[in-house]
């Protein structure tokens, strides 16, 4: 599977090393600082014509680029586009009239830890609303194993940080790390950040729960 990242120049490297670790990644960056406004996309985006992965994530932040983006991957077969960054990077329901028009399904998120899960998609069964799997001992958590992983790779930081934590504070723990995790949510008393923290607490707490679930039933 072949996973397009586009990206301003020199940003979301994070998240193209962890990408790579599963899929082969082509990369196309545009100018790091942009007009707020652009009436001509293509002078800022113009794909090349071999550019045909099997999906397209855009870190691009910019309304106009990414209506564009949607534009030129329809033109060479791309049928899933994900648009990180929420409000900065445009209206959902632009994009996803726009990604209609196309026959592009358009995912938007204001964080990466909520992207839902395509069961036919390689790329978003490793990647989006995180997962994990944990082994408890007792009431400590032995190991943990990373199932799903937020684009941003902070599910990883997380599973490192929780091993050997109590069960009864491992959930609060997890929603810490997360948000000292350097991504791009954003911070502030309303900031995605918050978001992503919490689902971080829940999928250690769903994590957990089934964990003893499953000892209760071998009687461990």
């Amino acid at each position: 599977m072949q996973v397009g990242v586009v990206v301003r120049r020199g940003k979301n490297r994070r998240a193209i090393d962890l990408f790579s670790k599963f899929f082969e990644v082509k990369v196309y960056e545009v100018e790091k600082e942009l007009p707020m406004l652009i009436e001509n996309p293509r002078e800022f985006l113009n794909l090349p014509t071999d550019f045909k992965p099997d999906l397209v994530v855009s870190y691009l932040l910019h309304p106009d680029l990414n209506l564009e983006l949607i534009r030129q991957a329809s033109e060479r077969g791309v049928r899933i586009v994900v648009i990180s960054g929420g409000a900065k990077s445009g209206s959902y329901k632009q994009l996803k009239e726009e990604g209609e028009k196309f026959g592009v399904k358009v995912f938007w998120e204001e964080i990466c830890c909520t992207t839902p899960k395509l069961e036919d998609s390689d790329f978003f069964k490793l990647f989006g609303s995180p997962e994990f799997e944990i082994e408890v001992e007792n009431g400590v958590i032995k190991e943990v194993k990373v199932k799903r992983s937020s684009f941003c790779g902070s599910t990883y930081y997380v599973a490192e940080k929780i091993k050997g934590l109590r069960i009864e504070e491992a959930p609060a723990k997890a929603g810490y790390y997360t948000q000292i995790f350097p991504c791009i949510a954003s911070r502030g008393l309303q900031g995605g950040i918050h978001k992503a923290a919490n689902a971080h607490k829940k999928a250690v707490e769903k994590a957990i729960e089934e964990s003893l679930k499953k000892s209760k039933s071998f009687g461990t």
